[in-house]
């Protein structure tokens, strides 16, 4: 069968810089996760919640990250009982793994203690290097000894791994008829320290860091300057640059592998941003999950020396002030619930156009938020949160909704949700949408059915600019229009 020849790393030009200015490309959003993410932590450092959220978000990472390379297959269920309680080898039961118990526990164990020397490394202050790549890919494939290869017929063979050293031999995969092509082992070393050079450069220009570490990613990616490890490593330096700016390590599980290598194949096509942009999304994940963490502190109480220490540097600040500087997401949602109710009337003529074809009595209306009804919804937001969106509410911080209601043979309405995410309330807010049908049964019984309409609510920051912040709002509504038109559309 011939073969085709795809070029990852271009010989003619090798990594290059950006190839447009990085504004252009940064998440407005990034900045406001991180400066609320360094008040909560301040906030429960010293507390025990705290200390468990790092580890098991350090466990799932090193899970994760193992899965996408395809080095082992790990159950869901037993995925969890390890990011909870750590990498024991009896929590691997017979058939939760396609891999020796005893291999699996040691890359794990390795590549969770790479995570921990990137946040090692950074505590130290040190600077990204191509001495500290080297011992970075060291500790990942610690307990991996062969790689595969191609020999020069073609054919796959096993090889020894060598273990922080530039690889010797190209390696270049076939996959549906296409070979592709990174950096020769020649040009590895000069292309890495331009990598470094690069980087430096960046860092010197204060480039955002969901751009670097998308820009960091990638490059290394096209050099893949090892025999094996180049992804683990990859995302262990793109985390390091989060890590540093004071963001979450860059979390890639198995559910988010399809949208990853899409993002990849872009940047390979000379558009970053799609990548970014999924970076910015696995913060924005990440985030979602810390909210809980300031939830679980508060349902499960902290030590008597946390609360003192607590008080002693909150007598230091004006909380007062802050909270009335954080009430100004309040204003923002205003804004985005204004806008969300007249992009709803626009298209309120078109669709009960459709409907009227199906029920001649057929109606379609907007209605919105007040102080008499802001309470409606409560059991459906609750529902949406924990089964779809994975997210804790909180509405005694803020409440409100903008709902789309249509009714012909059946009755069916699309609400956009504005409320509080996480307690204490911390200036940030969400907008959880959902697609309800109620249908009557036997006994005048009205039966609720929920529909997801996005896989992400939309989390939106008190010191967030209002016009990024409609510019990003519009295009996340715009999918969810789409989804929930299409659903409904399912139903005619």
């Amino acid at each position: 069968m011939s073969t085709t020849t795809q070029h990852i790393w271009q010989p003619e030009t090798g990594i290059t810089d950006f190839e447009m200015p990085w504004r252009e490309l940064a998440a407005s959003e990034t900045e406001s996760i991180r400066k609320i993410w360094a008040e909560q932590r301040e906030r429960m450092k010293g507390t025990r919640q705290l200390t468990q959220f790092t580890e098991r978000m350090s466990r799932e990472w090193a899970i994760e990250t193992g899965i996408i390379e395809n080095l082992y297959q790990i159950d869901r269920g037993i995925t969890q009982t390890l990011i909870e309680r750590g990498f024991h080898a009896e929590f691997l039961t017979h058939g939760s793994t396609n891999k020796p118990t005893s291999f699996v526990i040691n890359l794990l164990k390795d590549q969770q203690d790479a995570l921990d020397g990137v946040f090692d490394f950074i505590k130290q202050d040190r600077e990204l290097s191509t001495s500290y790549i080297k011992e970075l890919h060291a500790c990942l494939v610690r307990s991996q000894d062969t790689t595969e290869a191609q020999d020069p017929n073609g054919r796959f063979i096993e090889i020894p791994l060598k273990k922080g050293e530039w690889k010797a031999q190209p390696n270049y995969p076939t996959k549906d008829g296409v070979t592709y092509n990174y950096c020769p082992p020649e040009q590895v070393a000069s292309e890495m320290d331009r990598l470094i050079e690069l980087h430096r450069k960046h860092l010197s220009e204060g480039v955002s860091p969901e751009v670097e570490a998308a820009w960091l990613h990638h490059r290394f990616s096209q050099i893949h300057p090892f025999q094996d490890g180049n992804g683990r490593v990859c995302r262990a330096i793109a985390s390091f640059v989060l890590i540093r700016a004071g963001l979450f390590p860059l979390v890639v599980t198995r559910d988010d592998k399809d949208k990853y290598i899409d993002a990849l194949e872009a940047a390979d096509k000379g558009d970053l941003k799609p990548l970014v942009d999924f970076f910015a999304a696995l913060q924005r994940a990440q985030f979602r999950k810390a909210t809980a963490l300031s939830e679980s502190i508060l349902n499960t109480g902290i030590d008597v020396a946390s609360i003192i220490e607590g008080l002693k540097k909150r007598a230091f600040e004006s909380r007062a002030a802050k909270e009335e500087e954080q009430k100004k997401v309040f204003t923002l949602s205003e804004t985005l619930e204004g806008d969300t109710a007249t992009a709803l009337e626009e298209i309120v003529p078109g669709l009960l156009e459709a409907l009227l074809r199906l029920d001649t009595h057929a109606r379609a209306f907007v209605t919105t938020a007040d102080e008499s009804n802001r309470h409606y919804y409560w059991g459906q937001i609750i529902e949406n949160a924990k089964e779809h969106l994975d997210y804790f509410v909180d509405t005694s911080s803020y409440r409100s909704w903008v709902t789309l209601n249509m009714a012909w043979e059946r009755k069916a309405r699309l609400v956009f949700a504005f409320h509080g995410i996480g307690r204490p309330f911390s200036g940030t807010l969400v907008c959880a949408p959902f697609l309800e049908f109620r249908d009557m049964e036997d006994g005048d019984q009205v039966r609720s059915t929920l529909v997801p309409v996005t896989d992400e609510a939309f989390v939106f920051f008190y010191n967030e600019d209002s016009n990024e912040l409609l510019n990003r709002f519009r295009k996340w509504r715009d999918n969810v229009l789409t989804v929930a038109l299409r659903e409904l559309g399912e139903t005619f």
